[in-house]
């Protein structure tokens, strides 16, 4: 007897904690559809001009403005997919970044290989709602 009470409650407890880490993820516990923009680096331009809108349903649009170019804008539409962490999310198509971290009120784009760029103009790869 003690052994399947032993049993239970174990499991309880394993339910509850996924649950409970799967609720904290940006995914479940922010309001993450919107707006998101900010200015990026170019090697070409002064800048690019970035805004985001991640929708509910897992689409979004993406259009980029190179600042020292009159009619240089790129729309992307399509949709993402958010990794197992729910932390990070995966643009669908080829000629933009496709990864971006989810936090409060901002949209971190990510490097090729999931990570947080570094450096000098790390600040300007975060956008904000």
């Amino acid at each position: 007897m003690k052994k399947s009470l032993l049993i239970a409650v174990s499991v309880v407890l394993l339910i509850g904690f996924i649950s409970c880490s799967t609720m904290d993820s940006p995914k479940n516990a922010l309001n993450w559809a919107g707006v998101y923009t900010g200015i990026i680096p170019a090697a070409s331009a002064s800048g690019i001009d970035v805004e985001i809108t991640l929708n509910s349903d897992n689409t979004y649009k993406v259009i980029y403005r190179y600042i020292d170019r009159s009619n240089a804008s790129y729309v992307h539409i399509g949709d993402f997919k958010w990794d197992n962490t729910g932390n990070i999310i995966t643009l669908s198509g080829k000629e933009i970044p496709p990864f971006y971290k989810v936090e409060e009120n901002v949209l971190i784009q990510l490097d090729l290989k999931r990570k947080i760029i570094q450096g000098e103009f790390a600040e300007n790869y975060k956008l904000r709602k």
